[in-house]
């Protein structure tokens, strides 16, 4: 009795063991997940998704050297002028040329009207470093699917362990997996900032609306994409085209999940604005798994029914010949 009181002391490190002393979930798989009753749902998994926010945000480790590179803290600014005679004017400056007429122009040409920075050698090592993150994406958002799945059959949620199991269990797919998801994500950034730099053109304004609509069909894909991977033994070609149709073939779960995982990130980015630390701090610890779970908690019900549900019968017993999870 005297061990098992201590064991249930707080113990910050205590909150990923897998040998915790506890139940882990509660009250079983749940039962018709439809608007009504996620707020159920979700109230009774919110501890848990403050852990699996915590595990996700330990797999992208890596990221926070491009923060800090973004930062600019090891980079060297100085003061930058933008008319074309100022740099002119510093010339005849330098070379000797001061009298009463340089000095004036230099004056009215020469005001520093903005700053330009050199990136370091350092910042430069720094975004290589987080360039490590492409490899551990994929674990990452294979772990919280896993464990979200979990959540949603109701059974036991080990966060540190399961992480690992799923890390392990799914060593090549999982990374292969990652690193595209990861690049398809640049590519769509990098693409929605050149298209909106020259949204002017209407050919380029026609390829950022272009752009929008695909990002939220890649956005709702991922759920699927995940779940699926840690779900069935499928080819990496097989998870994408699955999770493209049941995209549209859930669309009206997948819609009030976008409309969920927007309020979410839309409560976080107000609280930036009105309290900083508040919402700087809350993507690491809790907002990801909060999107992860909305979108889990759609999609799940979704698969089950097309790609489990027909491989049992009615008491939950594998039909011969069948074989549908792995």
């Amino acid at each position: 009795m005297e061990e098992e009181k201590k064991k249930k002391k707080f113990n910050l490190f205590d909150m990923f063991n897998s040998q915790r002393v506890g139940k882990g979930v509660e009250k079983g798989e749940i039962k018709d997940p439809n608007f009504k009753n996620f707020f159920k749902y979700f109230g009774r998994s919110f501890t848990k998704l403050l852990n699996i926010n915590l595990m996700f945000t330990f797999f992208c480790l890596p990221l926070f050297f491009a923060l800090f590179a973004i930062a600019g803290y090891f980079d060297k600014s100085a003061a930058d002028v933008s008319h074309p005679l100022a740099s002119a004017l510093n010339g005849f400056i330098v070379s000797g040329e001061i009298n009463p007429l340089t000095m004036s122009l230099y004056g009215v040409y020469g005001i520093k009207d903005g700053m330009t920075s050199q990136i370091s050698v350092m910042s430069l090592v720094f975004y290589g470093l987080s360039a490590l993150t492409l490899f551990t994406f994929g674990y990452a958002n294979a772990g919280m699917a896993y464990t979200l799945r979990n959540l949603m059959r109701g059974e036991p949620v080990f966060v540190w362990s399961d992480f690992f199991r799923t890390a392990k269990k799914n060593l090549g797919q999982g990374m292969l997996v990652g690193v595209i998801d990861a690049v398809i994500i640049i590519l769509f950034y990098y693409n929605l900032q050149f298209y909106s730099a020259n949204s002017a053109n209407t050919a380029f304004y026609f390829m950022y609306v272009a752009t929008i609509f695909f990002i939220v069909i890649y956005m709702l894909m991922r759920t699927y994409i995940y779940a699926m991977l840690v779900t069935f033994k499928l080819g990496t070609f097989k998870l994408f085209k699955n999770a493209f149709i049941f995209t549209f073939a859930a669309i009206k779960r997948n819609l009030l999940a976008l409309l969920g995982i927007a309020v979410a990130v839309g409560i976080n980015v107000l609280l930036f604005f009105f309290f900083i630390p508040l919402g700087a701090i809350l993507p690491f610890v809790l907002t990801v798994a909060v999107c992860g779970y909305i979108g889990m908690y759609a999609a799940y019900p979704k698969i089950k029914e097309v790609m489990i549900d027909p491989y049992y019968d009615e008491y939950g017993n594998p039909i011969e010949g069948k074989k549908a999870e792995s």
